[in-house]
This record gives C-alpha cells, structure tokens and sequence, in this order.
C-alpha cells in the first residue's frame, strides 16, 4: 500500500527539501493523483504526497539520467562544423 505523508515529513523521506518538493508539484513534475493527492479533494484542501512513487520517480529518474542511450541521444544533437 503506498504511504502519503505531509510535505515536512515526505521531503525528509524523500532527501530533498520541501521547497524542491512543492516546485516539482508546482511545475507539473509531479503528477496529481499518482505523486500527490487533495486531503478532501477540493483545490484548498491540504495536500499529501505519494512517497513511495516519487521514490520511485526518483530512481527512474537517477536511471535515466545515468543510461548510455540518454549520452548517444544528446550526442546526436550535437552540431558538427565541417571547414
């Protein structure tokens, strides 16, 4: 069962801080109803955030980051200049 926590207590779970939490939240990084939820589901309601899939967001992410295919990809967007 995944486990929703508060903004204070899911950022130290999570490693990172609560502000880079809300920004990941704000710029749509994270996904409404998978990454984070309304308590009440109204828009002025508290908000609880999914820790066990941002963790794993957080490894996707790592392994993306990491993988050799995301070095060739950005290597062929590289311009050449020829004389």
């Amino acid at each position: 069962m995944d486990r929703y926590l508060k903004s204070p207590e899911a950022s130290k779970f999570l490693g990172i801080s609560s502000s880079s939490l809300w920004e990941l939240k704000r710029t749509k990084v994270l996904e409404p109803g998978k990454h984070w939820i309304y308590v009440t589901g109204k828009t002025r309601s508290n908000v609880l955030f999914n820790v066990d899939k941002i963790r794993q967001w957080q490894i996707d992410m790592t392994k993306y980051i990491e993988s050799p295919e995301r070095d060739i990809k950005a290597a062929t967007k590289i311009k050449t200049f020829e004389d």
